[in-house]
């Protein structure tokens, strides 16, 4: 998506693992992504976001109310989306009448919700020259760690001090586990991350993703394992190699 200026994204529904997949996929497309409780917007006075996602499913009834509350006066009022179950289309429906600017059936495959967000953040404009990043700095959902820099907007990794070269695939595989060091993700949960949930792939796409992933970063990471399996389970990033890796100037 590679954004003029930062978007911002706020998800807003109970606390819980319910949209990390969509979170994750919309920084690895270089926006700004941040998500609070119903309960907890007063925290976030002051911050502007640009989309709003309502996660109907988790907020019922609550859903209106919240999107009638970001429209105050004198606030410049954020798009609304909000994320219905496959089913309750007509409810969908009825939230867009109500003001809701636009809603979308869950599960949905990465591509289209990406997508969907594209299109209405096509509808916003900067307030000023200052919500442009500033060049050279670093893009929106950069995640830096000891051993490796990885910029999603400019779709570049650094390991111990050499650029790699990755295919989408192993970019977006590495960003998902990158965005939760130690956290073990399972196969199914990277082929949705990585794929999508409308795709005809197996789950051994993952191993040999994992298989190629590691093969690329082998040569600047030496020794080094960053992606490990967990055997029964899936794979994590570790938050430190097993065999530390030695920058290269």
């Amino acid at each position: 998506m590679n954004p003029v200026f930062p978007f911002q994204v706020l998800f807003i529904e109970p606390a819980g693992p319910h949209t990390d997949h969509l979170r994750q996929l919309l920084q690895f497309e270089g926006l700004e992504v941040t998500a609070c409780g119903a309960d907890e917007r007063g925290s976030l006075r002051g911050s502007a976001p640009h989309l709003v996602v309502l996660n109907h499913a988790r907020l019922r009834s609550r859903t209106l109310p919240l999107a009638h509350a970001l429209g105050a006066p004198g606030v410049r009022r954020p798009l609304t989306l909000a994320l219905v179950a496959q089913g309750d289309e007509l409810r969908g429906i009825e939230l867009v009448e109500r003001g809701v600017d636009s809603y979308l059936s869950m599960p949905c495959g990465s591509r289209e919700f990406v997508a969907r967000v594209r299109a209405m953040l096509r509808r916003v404009q900067p307030a000023s020259t200052a919500e442009a990043s500033a060049p050279g700095g670093p893009s929106p959902g950069a995640v830096r760690m000891r051993h490796l820099d990885i910029d999603p907007a400019r779709r570049r990794v650094r390991a111990a001090g050499h650029d790699v070269r990755l295919t989408e695939q192993e970019f977006q595989l590495l960003y998902v586990l990158a965005g939760h060091p130690g956290r073990v993700f399972d196969r199914q949960a990277l082929l949705d991350a990585v794929w999508g949930t409308e795709t005809f792939v197996t789950t051994r796409s993952v191993d040999a993703l994992v298989k190629r992933l590691r093969h690329q970063l082998r040569p600047a990471l030496k020794s080094a394992c960053v992606v490990e399996t967990v055997r029964g389970v899936g794979y994590r990033l570790a938050e430190r190699p097993s065999t530390a890796a030695r920058p290269v100037a």
